[in-house]
């Protein structure tokens, strides 16, 4: 998932319910696999009472960014909008290794 990723940075307040599913996607994100795809991913957490909503903001290796409020998004369809970029890229280095 981080493969081509930068840095990513999950806003939220903790005890928010509406971050649940920030809490949930940076749980995914942190695992020893992910973060030994890219280890030279920055991975900024805040975790504050004054954040107002939760978010998510990510910064890909060819400078594209994305943010997103996760405040009505899943994990799961947070994790799907962080790889779609992740994948064309993937895929474009494919085929600049294969041509």
């Amino acid at each position: 998932m981080l493969k081509f990723i930068d840095r990513i940075v999950v806003n939220f307040a903790p005890l928010n319910p509406a971050s649940r599913s920030a809490r949930a996607f940076l749980q995914r994100l942190v695992t020893d696999g992910n973060r030994q795809s890219n280890p030279k991913c920055n991975v900024v957490i805040n975790m504050s009472d004054k954040v107002g909503k939760p978010t998510i903001e990510v910064l890909y290796t060819n400078k594209q960014a994305l943010k997103l409020d996760t405040e009505t998004l899943t994990a799961a369809e947070i994790a799907k909008d962080v790889n779609r970029l992740s994948k064309r890229l993937q895929l474009e280095e494919d085929i600049a290794q294969s041509g």
